[in-house]
């Protein structure tokens, strides 16, 4: 079994406006809530690649990628 990506996930849920896109493109990282709002589930059960594309398509740009203390993204 390999190691995880380390990739953590935050989402400004002040600017979430509940799109999906991020579900759509890594579902097992992101869920929305009842307030229909991003949440973030499990992010190492997602790929990398899946992690950056949820956050570069997010609309209002509510999705933060670290690892290490580092930003990823944006």
């Amino acid at each position: 079994m390999s190691e995880g990506h380390g990739i953590e996930v935050a989402v400004d849920r002040a600017l979430c406006i509940g799109n999906g896109v991020c579900v759509a493109i890594a579902p097992c990282a992101f869920t929305l809530d009842a307030d229909m709002k991003a949440a973030v589930v499990d992010p190492e059960a997602e790929a990398e690649a899946n992690l950056l594309a949820a956050a570069e398509e997010c609309p209002t740009q509510a999705i933060y990628l670290s690892a290490g203390g580092k930003p990823l993204y944006p």
